[in-house]
């Protein structure tokens, strides 16, 4: 039979059935009239001919029943037919169908959640040309970061001949636009991200301009040239919308990024926004334009990334050895760094779905433990809807033996209970996903919110759709094929005499073994948040070496035009004067590195009259501060004296504060009037470094020993470090801090004019208070606490539901036999006991198999633990007590439902 012909003949089974079962009729009534002529002429009676007929066919039905059977699209119509008997029997039940479908929004839609996340940060490809071709390249030495400065990018994108090309780029960097308007004047906008990418970026990724054009190579051939002949940029399809409502004629237009001109020459299309995950940016320039040639000819730095895209027909592996090959010649020719060279490699790494600056990194990890663990709440929910569908077929036993008796198949009953089964799911699925939609919102709001403004592609996709789909293709069967398998296996004569007495003790047994099923999962997850909370909790009762209460940070982006010491040091001399003016404002400081950001910097130095090591003079971190800044942020000098406004001058006499950790290591007889000497170390002629020449101007006096903070770290210990005025070591200001017992929406605004007065190269990158700065470092365990805590007690609401469920529906079986034994002289203190009792043994077996699992699982959160190890006792027994607890709070009800038990009444009953 062709595809055409079964086609049509599927589709009149479906559509035609009226026809088809005429037809039917009329060709039994021709062949019936056949054999009873066949029969009449033989010699028969009527009579006896339509009687040899009929038994030669077999009867009327059956053969109807064989030949509907075998026509295509019966399975379709038999489908159909079960899930609208199962509909009708769902709508009976709406007690039971409620909240079955509940308990599957919730576990479906939490899963839907977090693989949402999960597919937008590991999954999702990026929206350019053939995706699965790009890689990222980055150096490795034994494993560890291997410098490829921006010279080795060019020469080995020159020698190289598996990659189309590779391009650099050096990530985004906030700037203000000043947008002049047609009519004259000009508006100014704050923090467009704008990205640095080498020329051939677009081109490499396979873009073309949804306006204009993008920029090529041709246009990032001068170093430096921006700032004199201006550049070019091009705007992102989002921010064109956001901030010019897509305006054709912007492109074209000449608009200030900072005080740098940039023509406007095209938009990309729309959905792109960059090459790192989780970041969006506003505009693309060309990098080469805005470097300087030291940076680009500088190979002992990096300030770049790299990706490139496979040649086709070269495989990763081939292009990572002969890249390999390529990066040790050069090491070997620049004779930079030592032998064996046969250490150092390129590694490739699929970029398919975008570059990680820093939030796959973050997240990876507490978000596959929370896919564990919103699985495990699942598989409670789903153990719950199989008690429920147990307790129904045991209700139902005398309807399915009945059934079974009529000569009805198991395999059809069974398909008929899955059909509820697959009803339910398909429901909780279609619920689940709006709950999915607003838990997206509600992990957004946990990840993505704050200062940063990191951007994720959230909106369900064909991987979140098709794993909606399989979900609840799954629970089916985990929920619904067990109970639809048990239910069918009755023994008809018992059940046949008693209609009523559908029970049996094998249903009891599942039950139960599911209640202790999800008492252990509860209990694991309870244990995790247990654990979670006291981390947590230790982690913030250390000392930070700070007072983070009442300190705002307002992180700055800088970028002064005159960047000598002098005008850099007047400028944040003035700048601190006029925001100690502000109303509210108690003591205010500036500094180039932001506590508790991920900005580091160090610097080797020279403690006059030692030698200096073999491997090299110490080094230490170190940071620009203005006087006032151990003041603001509350740290506490321990000897000496802290920086004066007279120390923060290019005249004045250099001098450093260090921190205890600086001086147990390096003076620990004191350091207060000892001299560090900062600068340049030269060679010798066998490689080594010598002492340099003791320069005044390059001596620093220790003044004064502060108490040991956390730098931007809390797990991390106090390393040395030293602090300098800001005009004896200028940097770009990156941070204010200002102390003050007003909120920050009402100082922020007085603040900004103040810093607007003196200089408009300051902007206000954000503004976030100092307590809020220390939790952010803390971003991927606070996360896993909130969801861990929130889990876990969902968990054990469903195991308490599900232990309620199992012990109520107990109750009402023994009703009987309980009002015996109260006839008896059994008192409801015993009978409420008795049922405790048979709750415990239930909640302690749970316990047995949940403490090992605990402790087993435990290990996944080692990361995350500050202060105590997955095997801490204190936590496992707190966790029990409330597990215990919870179970029996929930089997209060029935047990004294069970001590209530008139036996009259029951007794009657029966």
């Amino acid at each position: 039979m062709g595809l055409r012909h079964k086609i049509a003949s599927g589709w009149r089974t479906l559509f035609g059935k009226a026809r088809l079962e005429r037809e039917l009729d009329e060709e039994l009534r021709g062949a019936s009239q056949a054999l009873e002529d066949r029969y009449r002429a033989r010699g028969m009676s009527a009579d006896e001919a339509r009687r040899a007929a009929r038994i030669a066919l077999g009867g009327v039905e059956p053969v109807k029943e064989a030949v509907r059977d075998v026509r295509i699209g019966v399975r379709i119509e038999t489908l159909a037919a079960d899930l609208h008997y199962a509909a009708r029997m769902l709508r009976k039940s709406p007690a039971f169908t409620a909240a079955a479908v509940l308990s599957l929004a919730l576990g479906i839609g939490a899963n839907t959640a977090i693989f949402t996340f999960i597919n937008a940060l590991l999954l999702r490809p990026l929206p350019v040309r053939d995706p699965a071709a790009l890689v990222e390249l980055s150096g490795k030495r034994n494993g560890d970061f291997a410098l490829v400065s921006f010279p080795m990018f060019r020469d080995l994108s020159a020698q190289q001949q598996v990659l189309t090309g590779i391009v650099a780029t050096a990530g985004e960097t906030p700037y203000r636009l000043t947008i002049p308007a047609s009519g004259g004047g000009a508006s100014e906008v704050d923090n467009v991200r704008v990205s640095f990418v080498s020329g051939n970026y677009f081109s490499l990724l396979g873009l073309d301009a949804a306006r204009g054009r993008l920029f090529t190579p041709d246009d990032d051939r001068t170093p430096d040239s921006a700032a004199t002949a201006g550049s070019l940029i091009v705007l992102s399809d989002g921010f064109w919308q956001r901030q010019f409502g897509r305006d054709p004629s912007i492109v074209g237009r000449t608009i200030l990024m900072g005080r740098t001109r940039v023509e406007v020459v095209g938009v990309t299309p729309p959905g792109f926004t960059g090459e790192y995950v989780g970041a969006a940016a506003d505009g693309w320039v060309p990098l080469t334009t805005f470097s300087s040639r030291d940076d680009l000819d500088n190979r002992q730095g990096v300030f770049t990334a790299y990706f490139g895209r496979l040649r086709p027909g070269v495989s990763m592996a081939e292009a990572q050895t002969q890249l390999t090959t390529i990066y040790q010649r050069l090491l070997t020719s620049e004779g930079r760094v030592k032998p064996p060279f046969g250490e150092y490699v390129i590694r490739l790494d699929s970029a398919a779905a975008g570059l990680d600056y820093a939030l796959r990194r973050t997240y990876r990890t507490p978000l596959f433990i929370v896919m564990g663990m919103v699985a495990a709440v699942l598989l409670i929910a789903c153990a719950n809807i199989a008690n429920l569908l147990l307790a129904r077929a045991t209700a139902r036993a005398g309807e399915i033996s009945v059934r079974l008796a009529l000569g009805c198949s198991r395999s059809r009953l069974v398909g008929q209970l899955l059909a509820e089964s697959a009803l339910l799911s398909i429901a909780g699925a279609a619920a689940g996903l709006l709950v999915s939609r607003w838990a997206t919102a509600t992990l957004a709001q946990m990840i993505l919110g704050g200062p940063v403004g990191l951007k994720l592609r959230l909106a369900p996709d064909v991987r979140v759709i098709a794993f909606l789909g399989g979900v609840a293709i799954l629970t089916t069967i985990v929920f619904g094929l067990a109970p639809a398998l048990r239910s069918t296996r009755v023994d008809l004569a018992p059940t046949l005499k008693g209609l009523r007495r559908g029970g049996g003790s094998s249903k009891q047994r599942a039950g139960r073994a599911l209640v202790v099923a999800q008492v252990a999962v509860s209990l694991l997850l309870l244990v995790g948040a247990g654990l979670l909370i006291r981390s947590f909790r230790n982690l913030h009762a250390q000392d930070f070496g700070f007072s983070p209460e009442n300190v705002l940070i307002f992180s700055l982006a800088h970028g002064p035009a005159d960047r000598s010491p002098a005008k850099m040091g007047a400028v944040e001399r003035t700048a601190r004067e006029r925001v100690l003016a502000v109303p509210g404002v108690q003591s205010a400081s500036f500094s180039g590195i932001m506590l508790f950001s991920p900005s580091d910097i160090g610097s080797p130095f020279w403690i006059p009259g030692q030698p200096i090591p073999a491997d090299g003079p110490p080094a230490a971190r170190y940071n620009s501060v203005s006087p006032g800044y151990f003041e603001t942020v509350g740290m506490r000098l321990v000897a000496g004296r802290s920086f004066t406004d007279h120390d923060d001058s290019i005249e004045a006499r250099r001098v450093t504060v260090v921190n205890e950790s600086f001086q147990r290591r390096f003076f620990p007889d004191g350091a207060v009037g000892r001299t560090i000497w900062l600068g340049r170390f030269p060679r010798g002629k066998t490689g080594g470094f010598m002492p340099p020449a003791t320069t005044p101007e390059q001596m620093v006096e220790i003044i004064g020993v502060v108490h040991d903070a956390k730098y931007n770290n809390l797990r991390e210990d106090a390393r040395p470090l030293f602090f300098l005025p800001f005009a004896q070591m200028t940097r770009s200001l990156r941070a204010l801090e200002v102390r003050t017992d007003r909120p920050a929406g009402a100082i922020a605004g007085p603040v900004r004019e103040a810093l607007s007065s003196v200089t408009p190269d300051i902007m206000i990158r954000s503004v976030i208070p100092l307590s809020e700065q220390v939790d952010a470092s803390l971003a991927a365990e606070r996360l896993l606490l909130r969801l861990c805590v929130l889990f876990g007690g969902l968990a054990l609401l469903l195991a308490c539901v599900g232990l309620y469920g199992v012990i109520a529906y107990r109750v009402a079986q023994r009703s009987t036999e309980i009002g015996v034994r109260v006839a008896l002289g059994a008192t409801p203190l015993g009978v409420m006991r008795g049922v405790l009792r048979e709750t415990m043994l239930l909640v302690l077996a749970g316990v047995a198999i949940g403490v090992p699992a605990a402790l087993a699982a435990g290990r996944l959160l080692v990361t995350f633990l500050y202060g105590l190890t997955p095997r801490d006792p204190a936590t496992l027994a707190a966790a029990t007590a409330i597990l215990v607890a919870a179970a029996m709070l929930a089997a209060a009800l029935p047990a004294r439902r069970a001590a209530r038990v008139d036996p009259n009444v029951a007794l009657r009953s029966e």
